[in-house]
């Protein structure tokens, strides 16, 4: 089946408001092939680490593109609360109404109606930890079929939650979002696919402690294992595998091994020919016996704004204002909830033409 992943204005994003809490032991089903149902996948989500360290109270975003792959159906996004963590969290929708999720138990957000296959319904939230210690998350992609809910595909986070209070009864913390979700792409024939940052002004001396906290997913592109991999001095100190649609996080110590200035390096290997995508979002946590006389930067990087807006300084403002004017305007298809459940297109490019 082809998928086509589809553009902002074409996705569904109506969702219901199932946000009552399910225990997911006794009550949920793992997905087994059928031939008149919506699967879902979890195209692209945002959830905590991504801000790192998270604090216990603290709300953060949760984002969900929940894509259905299979024939027209009801699917939803749910987040576990997986039993044994230390505590519970607490949803919060963008009216504000909370619903606190014990151990053990799940929050689902589900389409209104049937979705159509290749359309998405985009979740967003926020979550708030309320006990310090490491949560294990569980992320659901699920369909309905018959008043029963099956989970298509789960995503496993270890976040761990810390205390408002400063660390080390005092200690100052400085955070370095050394690569904030940045994507590398295994494109043509190429092998590795890289990116170093250096960090500068570290200011060794009054350091106590130092961490490195990242987390890594296979987002899409050739259906094969890889390998996400995270150098810290071109010494190797992380190595994830991860299949397609995985996401695993984690934190590595790094006290005592941290100097004036550090290079952090993200990478993965794959085949020629390949078109894996690997996300990293990759923070550098430094705590110090008193305020630095600088705060720990990455420099500027001409080598990223030339990568990213290269082909645009090549092309020059004379270019871009041309190349504008020869583009045909269009009027936008906009996807509005149908009565009943489902959707309808309307179309306003012919709108008043005769």
């Amino acid at each position: 089946m082809l998928i086509v992943k589809l553009k902002e204005k074409d996705r569904m994003s109506v969702l219901s408001s199932y946000e009552t809490p399910w225990q997911y032991e006794s009550t949920f089903n793992e997905a087994v092939p059928r031939s008149f149902a919506g699967i879902a996948k979890i195209e692209e989500y945002t959830f905590p680490p991504s801000v790192s360290p998270v604090r216990v109270g603290v709300s953060y975003p949760v984002r969900m593109l929940i894509h259905n792959v299979g024939e027209p159906g009801i699917i939803a996004g749910g987040v576990v609360n997986v039993g044994g963590n230390p505590g519970t969290f607490t949803f919060i929708d963008p009216n504000g109404l909370e619903t606190e999720i014990s151990p053990g138990n799940y929050v689902r957000t589900s389409s209104v109606g049937d979705v159509p296959n290749c359309n998405m319904i985009e979740i967003k939230k926020h979550i708030r930890f309320n006990s310090e210690g490491t949560y294990n998350i569980k992320l659901w992609a699920m369909h309905e079929e018959a008043g029963k809910w099956f989970y298509d595909q789960q995503i496993n986070l270890f976040i761990p939650v810390a205390s408002d209070e400063p660390p080390n009864g005092g200690a100052v913390v400085k955070r370095v979002h050394v690569f904030d979700n940045v994507r590398l792409k295994a494109e043509g024939w190429d092998i590795w696919k890289k990116r170093t940052n250096s960090i500068i002004d570290i200011s060794p001396l009054l350091l106590e402690g130092a961490r490195l906290d990242y987390t890594v997913q296979y987002i899409g592109g050739t259906p094969i294992a890889e390998v996400a991999k995270i150098d810290f001095n071109e010494v190797n100190i992380v190595t994830e595998r991860l299949t397609k649609g995985e996401a695993k996080s984690g934190s590595v110590p790094l006290t005592g091994l941290v100097g004036q200035s550090a290079s952090i390096t993200i990478k993965f290997e794959s085949f020629p020919g390949f078109t894996s995508t690997v996300l990293f979002d990759v923070w550098l946590i430094l705590e110090y016996s008193e305020k630095p006389p600088e705060d720990p930067k990455t420099p500027f990087n001409w080598e990223e704004i030339i990568n990213k807006y290269g082909k645009w300084v090549a092309l020059g403002v004379t270019g871009i204002v041309v190349l504008s004017l020869m583009r045909r305007p269009s009027a936008p298809i906009i996807v509005l909830p149908g009565f009943g459940g489902g959707s309808r297109r309307v179309d306003y490019r012919n709108r008043g033409r005769r």
